[in-house]
């Protein structure tokens, strides 16, 4: 009988709902970008290559979507989740999440290495 209460006055869906996650255009340019000049890949019709991109990112997000957390979307690209516009000036965040892209553009030589 409780559980009904619960869920009819919204308690049960205001915390199993998943929050909505965004990237931003400028992101998802980027990231375009890196992919697109990675050597031994042919270059598809950009749309092509846009939807592939959303789909590795899609497919990389954690179930559980935690601010902080990071994951492997392709090859020198990842992405970390924050909450939507924190990097904006005077945003106040409304519950979205967002997916930054960061870009490793330089691959590993063997013989230039520094020991930490």
């Amino acid at each position: 009988m409780q559980q009904d209460k619960n869920e009819s006055n919204g308690f049960k869906s205001m915390f199993s709902a998943k929050k909505i996650v965004v990237i931003s255009e400028p992101d998802i340019q980027a990231a375009l970008d890196h992919l697109r000049s990675l050597p031994h890949r042919p270059n598809l019709p950009m749309v092509w290559d846009r939807q592939h991109l959303l789909g590795l990112i899609r497919e990389a997000l954690p179930t559980k979507r935690n601010v902080g957390d990071y994951f492997q979307v392709g090859p020198g690209l990842y992405g970390i989740i924050k909450p939507f516009g924190v990097d904006l000036t005077g945003t106040v965040t409304d519950g979205r999440l967002q997916v930054w892209i960061v870009i490793r553009s330089a691959g590993t030589n063997p013989n230039l290495v520094t020991e930490l």
